[in-house]
This record gives structure tokens, sequence and C-alpha cells, in this order.
């Protein structure tokens, strides 16, 4: 585990140290995430898409055990496959038992001995107190997943509804379970009517959809009466050249300016050793989507989220240390209190681009935060930097220090300002401890 270095001015709300009361609901104002006892809970996730199917309850129990470790509370788990070989029948593929989920891919027969070891997973993940991010169809981006076979014979629309109510009735009594619809997939007829099958058996739990690269559940179907929670889903960086996503926090900027009914969470950008990205990268679109108003996060790795045969050795990689340290500090915060400050009022210059368009541009922008009563505020810069901030919007006198994101260290030289004019302020070293040049700034009034 990481050393926990606590910053004795910090206050320790540490609203999760105690298990999740399942299921989740939105809060009264529709900002974040609450449990049964109305306690906020950030979706500090990790993306395990086959964990329902490629691995044994035994493989299962010890993933989650490590993920229990390092303070991730919620996973995303599909139960339909998406392509795992070279069958031409796309997501139609095998369990580890070789049982397939459907009998002859027809929606309206589940083959019960795959639901079963489907069961047993999905039962660990309740009894361990994780959240699930479930998918039980998932459509496929790219000739990967279901679509394709949904949209033949003997499969149907009617049936798709038919199955979303088969599949609330067998799960609507594990508590922790939150259903998602698509699958990197812009809404078809088959999974609005597998959502709405779903809704009309379970109004309880949680329900999102899971859009195309680049989209949120609310700018494609902002009028979906049974969904209760956006997903945002962008590329960052780009994939490659040929494909143009926002960044995540323009999307984020841009799905807070237009939803007002629900809590959003940044469901996925891009993952740990999957492209050309860098552990500062991945620590980026943790903390956009932080300060940035999402309520929550998931973090994803090639290997864990195939659940492939390397997935042990995916445990401990500096993406993971990262997003243990940015874990341990949502912890220590009012997190949900927090409103981003798109208008730079707070932190006024030094912010470096913002880019409301699309891919390329803006990889260096900094986003902050101040509570509602002008008691803290932080700002995530993903590059060295002088920032200006404007004390008259702190409600007292205030002491300012920088978190390292690579580390989780704090640095003890805290200096002490007047709620008056101005302050610029600098990291205190050009690199951190990892060597990149990301910082987080932490400004707040005395207890």
């Amino acid at each position: 585990m990481i050393r926990k270095i606590l910053f004795f001015m910090l206050i320790c709300y540490n609203t999760n140290a105690q298990p999740i009361s399942f299921p989740l609901k939105a809060s009264a104002n529709k900002k974040f995430i609450v449990d049964q006892n109305n306690k906020p809970v950030f979706l500090n996730g990790t993306a395990t898409w086959r964990l329902g199917y490629n691995v044994s309850y035994e493989d299962a129990k010890k993933y989650l055990a490590d993920r229990k470790e390092r303070g991730y509370n919620s996973i995303i788990v599909e139960i339909t496959p998406d392509l795992g070989g070279d069958r031409p029948e796309h997501g139609n593929q095998p369990n580890l038992y070789g049982e397939y989920t459907f009998i002859d891919t027809d929606i309206s027969k589940p083959n019960e001995k795959f639901f079963a070891h489907a069961d047993s997973i999905l039962q660990l993940c309740n009894d361990m107190n994780f959240a699930v991010l479930l998918f039980p169809l998932y459509l496929g981006c790219c000739e990967d997943g279901w679509i394709e076979i949904l949209q033949r014979k003997p499969n149907t629309v009617e049936k798709c509804r038919e199955y979303g109510k088969w599949v609330a009735r067998r799960y609507q009594s594990l508590p922790n379970i939150i259903w998602a619809s698509g699958g990197d997939h812009d809404e078809t007829p088959e999974s609005l009517a597998f959502a709405e099958g779903i809704a009309s058996v379970d109004n309880v739990h949680l329900q999102t959809y899971h859009t195309g690269p680049g989209h949120t559940s609310t700018e494609r179907i902002p009028d979906a009466a049974w969904m209760t929670l956006s997903c945002t889903y962008t590329y960052f960086p780009a994939m490659d050249q040929h494909f143009r996503y926002y960044h995540v926090y323009a999307q984020l900027y841009m799905e807070e300016q237009r939803n007002t009914r629900m809590p959003y969470i940044m469901a996925e950008s891009e993952y740990e050793n999957e492209r050309s990205e860098t552990t500062q990268f991945i620590r980026r679109q943790a903390y956009w989507s932080l300060l940035g108003g999402a309520c929550g996060h998931m973090f994803g790795n090639r290997d864990t989220w195939m659940m492939n045969k390397d997935w042990p050795n995916a445990l401990h990689t500096p993406g993971n240390e990262s997003m243990e340290i940015f874990y341990e500090l949502i912890k220590t915060i009012p997190w949900y209190d927090l409103k981003t400050d798109w208008a730079h009022l707070v932190f006024t210059s030094g912010r470096g681009e913002f880019n409301p368009t699309q891919y390329p541009g803006g990889d260096e922008y900094a986003t902050g935060a101040i509570t509602k009563d002008g008691k803290l505020a932080l700002l995530y810069m993903p590059t060295y930097r002088t920032v200006c901030v404007n004390l008259q919007k702190f409600s007292e006198a205030v002491s300012a220090t920088w978190f390292d994101p690579s580390s989780g260290k704090y640095t003890t030289d805290k200096k002490q300002f007047s709620n008056k004019g101005v302050v610029y302020l600098t990291p205190p070293a050009r690199n951190n401890d990892r060597g990149f040049d990301d910082w987080v700034l932490i400004i707040q009034t005395k207890k």
C-alpha cells in the first residue's frame, strides 16, 4: 500500500470509511450519488468488463480483494461477451467453462449454466460491497459485441424488451447493481427496448446508457424517463489522428450545462497500456473528472478490463498507484460540495487553453473547483506553471499547500494569506516525485 501522508490542516471528512449501504440513488439536488444512509458516494471504479465470464470464482475473489485493498469501490461488468477470439459470431463467445450466453444466439433462450456462473460473480461483488455497473447486453463498437446478432433472426426488438424484464427479475434483489445499456454504441431500437424492459420491472436501481465514444447519455437520449445516471465517455488523448474526441473536462463542461436532472460519472476514457498514454495522462482524466463535476471515475487497464491471463501482473501498475492516491485525496475533502470554477473567478490566470471543441489542443488545461461556503478550493495543474488566485472568493484567511498526485505527499511549507486581493503561486519544484510536472494546489480556510 502507498504511504498515506496526512496534511493536518486538511479536514478529514472520510465519507467512504463505512461500507456503502446499497442501493445507490441520486442526491436530493441530483448532483451526486448517495447510499441509503444519504452518505455521498464517489464511484472510484475500475473497468473489468470480462469479470463475469472470463475468470473463475476463485480468481474473481482474489482480484476483488486487491481492488478493495486499493480503495476501488465500483467495477464495470458485462454479461454478454465481447469479441474474445476469431469466431465470426462476434460477441457470441463462450465463458471459461465453454458455456454460451444464449442457446443458438436466441436472446429469448438464456443458458442457465452460463448465467449460474455470472450469478456467483455478481453475488461475490455484492458480498464484497462493490457497486457494479452491469451491462447485461453489451452492443459493441466494432463488430465485437451483440448488435449484429440482435438485428438478425430469430431476435427481435420485442425479444430484447423481454430479456430486459427477465434479467431485471433475476438480479433486482442484488442491491449493488447499476443497470447499464448500450456499450460502446449509440442508442438502437434493440438497446432502448432492453432498457425499457428493465425499467418496467425495476425502478429502484440507478440506470444509465453507455454511448459511443465522444458522447454522453443525456446528449444522446435526453428524454429517456428510465435513465437516472448519465455516463460520459471520451478518449484522451485521441486514439489516433483519425478520431476526434472531446477532452474529458470539455465534455463534462457541456454535460453540466445540459444535464440538470441526474448525476453523471466519467465512465470511460483512455486506458492504461493500450495506446500512447502516460501515467500523467491517466491522472489528468481522473482529476479533470473530480473537479469537473463528475461523481465517479472509472480507471481502465488493458489486461484487467479483459481479465486475460496477464491480469495478476496489472494490479500494481503506476496507473493503479496514481488512482489509489487519487482516492485517498477524495476521502479527505467534501468533494460533493465542490463547484467547478469554469469562469476562472477563483483561479484567474495560468489555467492554460480550454478547448471547447475537439482534439487536438487543450491538453494542459487546469480544472479548479471551490466549495459553496468558500472554505476549500482545489486546482489540478497538468503541467508546471504559475497561477493567480483570487483570495476574495474565500470566506476567511487561508493556507495554501501543494499535493503531489504521483506520490501522495503534501508540502510541509504552508503559505498563509488573508482573504483579500490576489496571490501568484508556483509549485515547489518543476517535477514531482515520479518525474512528471503535474501538481494539485489546495487552498483552505482554517478549522
